[in-house]
């Protein structure tokens, strides 16, 4: 976009403002996803998205100037699961830009909740899009409510908001989680944000202002010296998991930036470090995985028995709220 929206109104050159700024509403008819909600979001000059209502509201595919950004697992776009004992969430995950894990459990399997939690396979309601013209671009808003019930009173209600906008590639999600519950309630959250190829591959180059980097265990400690490069794709490469301790900007922002020259693009993930003071980086170069993933979080990725232990548990009481944001731009490289 190289002219404010208002321009081309008035000089009558557009007739529909979809043909600048649409959300379209469908539903699968076929395959793994078939019935499940699908919304399609596209902005001129902006980050093109693909948001699954029945998966939590997050975020599948995305493309820049028609460039994939999001990596996609074996499984793909697919329908959410009833049941998710132990690791059964392995078996839907089909990646996607963003992939919310939570609400009362993140990581290994703990004290009855599976890995990663029920986030990413409930359906959301009150799902809306609106379209509004601010400072010369068309700014896409997508809401909705995520709710996690059971039966022993825990009640979990989240308000997300998905936000583009026309001439600047630059995704905002923010989430407003509030207990509705009659007592305290471990509320874990971590945003897995999932990159691959042809944007994430060899040549690129992962920058984080880290303290201190920490492998969660023998494979992470193996590949210590090179989390910041893709590498080649490995023959039984196993995952690697680190925690960097990042220092906020001024502003109390954390920063992973990944760029690629040969994209010509980088990528930035920023988020709001007071409530999400952890980051996790999920690194797999094993063939047909070969993903990285950049993960911030409130809590580790060990469960959360293993946090309570710790004293870090995040829990939220009766009433409180609390909202998290993480913001992802694209930027062309060499571009003024």
């Amino acid at each position: 976009m190289t002219r404010p929206i208002e321009e081309y109104v008035r000089a009558g050159k557009v007739a529909n403002l979809d043909q600048l700024a649409s959300a379209i509403a469908s539903t699968v008819e076929d395959g793994p996803a078939r019935g499940c909600r699908a919304l399609d979001l596209r902005v001129a000059g902006g980050i093109d998205l693909r948001v699954l209502p029945d998966r939590g509201f997050d975020i599948g595919q995305a493309w820049f100037r028609g460039l994939p950004l999001a990596w996609m697992s074996g499984v793909g776009e697919s329908a959410p699961f009833r049941e998710l004992a132990g690791e059964a969430w392995r078996e839907a995950f089909g990646g996607g830009l963003v992939t919310t894990c939570g609400l009362r459990n993140v990581g290994s399997p703990s004290e009855g909740h599976g890995l990663h939690g029920r986030f990413s396979h409930l359906p959301a309601s009150d799902v809306r899009v609106d379209r509004a013209a601010a400072g010369g671009d068309l700014i896409l808003t997508a809401r909705a409510v995520i709710e996690e019930i059971d039966e022993g009173g825990a009640h979990l209600r989240v308000e997300r908001t998905v936000r583009i906008r026309t001439g600047r590639a630059r995704l905002e999600l923010t989430d407003d989680t509030v207990n509705l519950g009659g007592g305290p309630e471990p509320a874990p959250i971590l945003y897995h944000v999932n990159l691959g190829v042809p944007f994430f591959d060899q040549g690129a180059r992962l920058e984080v202002d880290s303290l201190e980097v920490l492998p969660r265990d023998s494979d992470a400690e193996r590949g210590l010296a090179s989390w910041m490069e893709p590498g080649l794709p490995e023959d039984g490469a196993s995952e690697m998991v680190f925690e960097h301790r990042v220092r906020p900007d001024e502003s109390g922002w954390g920063q992973a930036a990944l760029t690629n020259g040969s994209a010509g693009l980088r990528l930035v993930l920023r988020w709001r470090q007071a409530e999400l003071p952890r980051f996790h980086q999920w690194l797999h170069r094993g063939r047909g995985m070969y993903v990285l993933g950049l993960e911030p979080a409130n809590c580790s990725v060990l469960g959360r028995a293993a946090d309570r232990a710790k004293g870090d548990l995040p829990v939220l009481e009766p009433g409180e709220r609390r909202a998290t944001e993480i913001r992802i731009t694209a930027e062309t490289l060499g571009e003024s």
